[in-house]
C-alpha cells in the first residue's frame, strides 16, 4: 500500500494554485472563488475513482466509498482547505490530500473494507472569513444551531448562509454527525509546531488537544491633551494596557503545565501622537490542555486586570468570545496508530495538540485520532510555512493502513 509522492505534490501544487494573494502567501477564504475552485479540484479528483459526493450541514463536504457493509458505521479522514490571510500552502491541505490520496490507493488497489470510508472536507476550520473559527464542524456535530448562520457575517457584512448561497452551495444530505454513524474520524495536519523537528521525530501522534478561551478587554480611561494634562491626572488606558499585557505573560508563565496566553490584536483611541489614550481594546487568547488550569488562568488574568484598572481608577470590559474545551482523543486509536508506525521501523512522539483542530469536535462523537508531521522550524500561518514531502507521504501512509484496519474490523 505504498502512496505515490509525486502524485501528493500534484495535488498540493494544484490547489495552491487557487490563492487571492499571489506572492504573498496563501489566503483561500470559505466559500471565496479560490475557496469553491480548490473544492472542485477535489472533488473532481474523488468522483474520478467512483466516490458519492454530499454536501452536508454548515458548508461541509463529504465523498463516501462503499463497504461491503454499507449501512454500518463510516471511517472518516479528512481536514480543511480554508486558509488565514496569506497563510501556509500546508496547514489544512495536508490532511486534505492525505486523505485524498489513501482513498485513491484503496479503490487502485482493491482494497476490501467492510465498513464505508468517508473523505470529508471541513468549512471555515480558521475562522478567517466570518471570525468563527471550527465552525463548520460545529454545525455539523450539531453543537452550533444551523438558525445561528443568519446572524454570522463577515467584514462586508455577508452572513454565513448568503455565502453559502452565492457560492451555489446546496445540502444535499441534511443529517448531522452521531456516534452511530461514526466509527472513527482520523486526521493528518502539520504540527504547526518544532517539538518534532527539535526532537527529531519523523510522526506526532496526539493524545489531545488544547482548550482555548478568547477574549476581548477594554480598558477605559479618558483622552486628554498631551502637552497640558500633568502625570498624575492622567485616566491613561494605555499605560493600563501595557501593564496588563505584560502580566498576562508573567501569569503564563508562572502557571506553566503548557499553558499559553496571547494578546494578537490591540486598538488604541483616539489613536493620535498628541492625544492621551482614552480607550484601548485587546484580544486574549489562552490555551492549556487542562480544563482547571485553562480555568484558573484566565481568572487570574481578569483579576490583573481587575487590580490594574483599580489601582489607576480606570473602567474595564471583558467579553468571552468563543471557547473550545480540552479535547482528549482515542486511546484505541493511538495505540493502533503507534503499531502501524512501529511497522515502518519509525518511533512516534506522542503529544499535545496546542492549535485547536475539527476533530476535536468530533472527539465526543467518535473513537478520533490525529496524526502530525514535523514544521521546518514550527513556522505555520505564514508563507514560510514548509513541511516534507516525505514526512507528508509517511504520514499519508500511516493514515492509509489506520484507515483499512478501523474499515475492516467489526468491532
Amino acid at each position: 500500500m505504498a502512496v505515490r509522492i509525486e502524485r501528493i505534490q500534484n495535488d498540493i501544487e494544484r490547489i495552491n494554485k487557487f490563492n487571492a494573494t499571489p506572492e504573498k502567501g496563501i489566503t483561500r477564504l470559505t466559500f471565496s472563488e479560490q475557496y469553491q475552485g480548490a473544492i472542485g479540484y477535489v472533488t473532481d479528483e474523488l468522483k474520478y475513482i467512483g466516490a458519492k459526493i454530499s454536501y452536508c450541514p454548515g458548508g461541509n463536504i463529504k465523498a463516501s466509498l462503499a463497504g461491503s457493509d454499507d449501512n454500518g458505521p463510516a471511517v472518516m479522514m479528512g481536514s480543511h482547505l480554508d486558509t488565514v490571510m496569506h497563510g501556509g500552502r500546508f496547514d489544512g491541505v495536508v490532511g486534505v490530500v492525505s486523505a485524498l490520496e489513501a482513498a485513491r490507493i484503496i479503490v487502485e488497489e482493491k482494497i476490501a473494507h467492510r465498513r464505508p470510508i468517508d473523505i470529508v472536507v471541513f468549512a471555515e476550520e480558521e475562522g478567517a472569513r466570518f471570525n468563527w473559527g471550527l465552525l463548520g464542524s460545529s454545525i455539523w456535530t450539531g453543537k452550533l444551531d444551523l438558525t445561528r448562520l443568519s446572524a454570522i457575517k463577515d467584514t462586508d457584512g455577508v452572513t454565513y448562509a448568503e455565502a453559502m448561497v452565492r457560492a451555489g452551495f446546496e445540502v444535499s444530505d441534511a443529517s448531522l454527525l452521531e456516534p452511530q454513524k461514526l466509527r472513527a474520524m482520523l486526521e493528518v495536519h502539520i504540527e504547526q509546531g518544532a517539538v518534532l523537528e527539535k526532537r527529531g521525530y519523523r510522526i506526532g501522534l496526539v493524545e489531545a488537544i488544547a482548550g482555548i478561551q478568547h477574549l476581548d478587554i477594554t480598558i477605559i480611561g479618558r483622552a486628554d491633551h498631551a502637552g497640558t494634562t500633568p502625570m498624575d491626572d492622567r485616566s491613561d488606558a494605555l499605560q493600563a494596557a501595557a501593564r496588563i499585557i505584560t502580566a498576562v505573560e508573567e501569569i503564563a508563565q508562572k502557571i506553566g503545565s503548557n499553558t499559553v496566553a496571547t494578546i494578537g490584536r490591540i486598538a488604541c483611541e483616539p489613536g493620535q501622537a498628541n492625544v492621551i489614550p482614552g480607550r484601548v481594546k485587546f484580544s486574549l487568547d489562552v490555551r492549556n490542555p487542562n480544563k482547571a488550569i485553562l480555568d484558573s488562568t484566565v481568572a487570574a488574568i481578569n483579576q490583573a486586570v481587575n487590580d490594574i484598572c483599580g489601582k489607576r481608577h480606570l473602567g474595564f470590559e471583558i467579553i468571552p468570545l468563543d471557547t473550545a474545551p480540552p479535547v482528549s482523543l482515542s486511546n484505541e486509536i493511538l495505540d493502533l496508530m503507534v503499531e502501524k508506525t512501529r511497522e515502518r521501523h519509525v518511533e512516534p512522539l506522542r503529544m499535545i495538540s496546542g492549535a485547536g483542530h475539527d476533530s476535536a469536535l468530533l472527539a465526543d462523537v467518535t473513537e478520533t485520532g490525529m496524526i502530525f508531521v514535523p514544521s521546518k522550524k514550527g513556522r505555520s500561518h505564514c508563507p514560510q510555512e514548509f513541511t516534507r514531502l516525505e514526512d507528508i507521504g509517511l504520514g499519508c501512509e500511516l493514515l492509509l493502513s489506520t484507515v483499512v484496519a478501523l474499515a475492516a474490523s467489526s468491532g
